[in-house]
Parts: C-alpha cells; sequence; structure tokens
C-alpha cells in the first residue's frame, strides 16, 4: 500500500514539474506556426531567385509577406510575438522547425523526382 502511494506522489510531482506553457491567445498555435513558418521559407526562397539587390528585394519580400499573412488571416504583430513566445519556449520552437524542415525537404524531395 505505501509502495503505490509514493507511485502515485512521485507521478503527480513529476507532472507537475512538467507543467505546460499556456500560449496566449494572441500567438499561432504549433499548427499555425507550422505553416506559416513553411510558407515564409517557400518566400524567401522565391525572392532570393529573382537576384534583386539590396532594399529592393526587402520591399519585394514585405509586399508579398503581407499578402502571404492576409492570406493566412494573421497579422505581422501576431508573427512577431508568436515568434517570440515559441523562441522562448525552445523545446516548442525546435519541435515546430522540425515539422517545418520535414515539410520543405519532401517538398523538394518530390520537386526532385519530377
Amino acid at each position: 500500500m505505501k509502495k503505490s502511494f509514493f507511485v502515485i506522489l512521485i507521478v503527480l510531482l513529476g507532472s507537475c514539474s512538467k507543467k505546460q506553457t499556456e500560449i496566449p491567445a494572441d500567438v499561432l498555435s504549433h499548427d499555425q506556426m507550422v505553416r506559416v513558418l513553411i510558407e515564409v521559407h517557400l518566400l524567401e526562397a522565391k525572392v532570393k531567385k529573382l537576384y534583386i539587390k539590396g532594399d529592393s528585394s526587402q520591399k519585394v519580400y514585405n509586399h508579398f509577406e503581407k499578402m502571404l499573412f492576409e492570406e493566412q488571416e494573421i497579422t505581422r504583430e501576431q508573427y512577431r510575438r508568436s515568434m517570440e513566445f515559441y523562441v522562448e519556449e525552445i523545446e516548442n520552437y525546435k519541435a515546430i522547425y522540425d515539422e517545418v524542415v520535414d515539410s520543405l525537404l519532401a517538398r523538394q524531395k518530390a520537386k526532385d523526382i519530377r
């Protein structure tokens, strides 16, 4: 009986110490963040392929980024706040980027097969 009590106590204490940080309402969810970052990286690659230098490149990027955010129904500020939040939650940030990289690699592989 004492043994099972201690096991339950240890499990409860362990679950308390692994407290999940609640995502604020103005921060994108994990899945939203993955989708947006995939699109942001694809946009960066497309602008880079245009071979536009300096300020012109940034203006083109900003224009298409604004369109991307409108399409995703988010604001630039919401994206910025979400990035700040996930950078502080490094394990979540790593998990998000693992999915982003996997998706981009899969897209590249599919493109190379064609």
